[in-house]
């Protein structure tokens, strides 16, 4: 609260857990903007929306939700999990049509950075003074029109798929991978609408989790139809677990990692196990990509390719609040609490996942949070209830 009115909060990001501020906004009774940088909600979950989740409906739609959903709108009542797409058009966007978010909705407005007015980073530490200054936004929309907006509360829900991690070995990028630009695929392709693209053509994948997992099955099933579909297939381990879960409850991930096995295994004439490779360098060869890969060794080999997908995963957008005073965990990238009492947990599955608590969700910069899957870092235990249980405690510290 500030001098005895509401504090306006700033959302980042209008996906799942940006949404659910945006409710717990409306139920407590404080102004927000919710800002998306896709031209409509949760441009993030759309861009794999044809892609299947592993959890049913009732792990994907929160109580929040249900109690905002307009009436005669309701998720399937089944089991099977949604796509990404189901959950955007039953759930999402008639959220974000309703006349209470559509008042704080601001869609393909980005958030480019976030500040404290008047002060910089290494101002003020410690002092508890931070919280007097206001939030001040950068905002550009569509047509690179740039503005400053202010709050007192800012909730970044952002996310990680902006952000997408590089080809290269280590973390980096590969030597060529900036001048390849756009022949190099980030995300799952919808094969359903893109058949051309990879049908009948080989394939560089590079990438063991299951986003990769999920690539390779596609493919595999689009070379039968499409002759002359190959997929090489590099991952980092020489013995790659594929993320199996010993009597997995979640049956489409447990059928993901038998389908990932057998494709390893040499189960599809269209799909090449190159385990225990890395990517050294790429360019640009006759029209095609000469990547060159590199085994444990240090030996290499070079192969030429029609395309390169690189699902190597992604990490929050940082670059967010440099100017911030937010504790980042060394290895994770995720707010420092909350990754120690993640790394301190040893969950190594997101359904053991449970709520950390209030205290593990502030930074010292007071009045910013980062919530939903960006708050984890690189941990990948995270779950879609445990960010609407965020969101519940940030605003119970928010109203106390």
């Amino acid at each position: 609260m500030t001098d005895g009115r509401a504090a306006r909060v700033a959302i980042l990001g209008a996906g799942p857990i940006g949404m659910e501020a945006a409710l717990a906004c409306i139920e407590a009774g404080f102004p927000f903007t919710l800002y998306e940088a896709a031209d409509d909600v949760a441009g993030n979950l759309r861009s794999w929306g044809h892609v299947r989740l592993f959890t049913p409906w009732s792990m994907n739609v929160s109580e929040r939700m249900l109690r905002h959903l307009p009436d005669g709108v309701v998720p399937l009542d089944r089991d099977e999990p949604p796509t990404g797409h189901e959950l955007v058009e039953r759930v999402l966007g008639p959220l974000a049509r309703t006349s209470e978010v559509q008042e704080g909705l601001r869609t393909g407005v980005r958030v480019e950075a976030v500040s404290r007015e008047g002060l910089l980073k290494h101002h003020e530490i410690g002092t508890g003074r931070r919280g007097e200054h206001a939030f001040r936004l950068l905002l550009r929309d569509s047509g690179d029109r740039e503005w400053v907006e202010r709050a007192e509360v800012v909730l970044d829900c952002t996310g990680t798929h902006d952000r997408p991690n590089p080809l290269g070995d280590g973390g980096i990028p590969a030597p060529g991978e900036a001048a390849l630009g756009s022949r190099i695929t980030r995300t799952i392709p919808d094969l359903e609408r893109t058949r051309e693209v990879w049908g009948g053509r080989t394939t560089l994948l590079v990438g063991a989790g299951h986003s990769a997992q999920t690539a390779a099955r596609d493919l595999a099933s689009l070379g039968e139809a499409a002759p002359g579909t190959h997929v090489l297939w590099a991952v980092r381990n020489e013995v790659p677990d594929w993320g199996a879960v010993p009597d997995d409850p979640l049956p489409t991930r447990a059928e993901l990692a038998r389908v990932a096995r057998e494709l390893a295994d040499g189960g599809s004439p269209a799909v090449e196990l190159l385990a225990g490779r890395v990517v050294d360098r790429v360019e640009e060869a006759n029209g095609g990509i000469r990547a060159v890969l590199r085994g444990a060794g240090g030996s290499t080999e070079s192969v030429t390719v029609d395309q390169v997908l690189s699902l190597t995963g992604s990490v929050g957008d940082d670059r967010l609040y440099r100017q911030l005073q937010v504790h980042e965990c060394y290895a994770t990238s995720g707010p420092m609490k909350l990754a120690a009492a993640l790394l301190g947990s040893g969950g190594a599955d997101c359904l053991d996942s449970v709520r950390q608590g209030p205290e593990m969700l502030q930074n010292p910069e007071p009045g910013f949070f980062v919530l939903g899957v960006k708050s984890y870092g690189r941990n990948n235990t995270f779950l879609l209830r445990v960010g609407w249980e965020q969101v519940t405690e940030v605003f119970g510290m928010l109203e106390a």
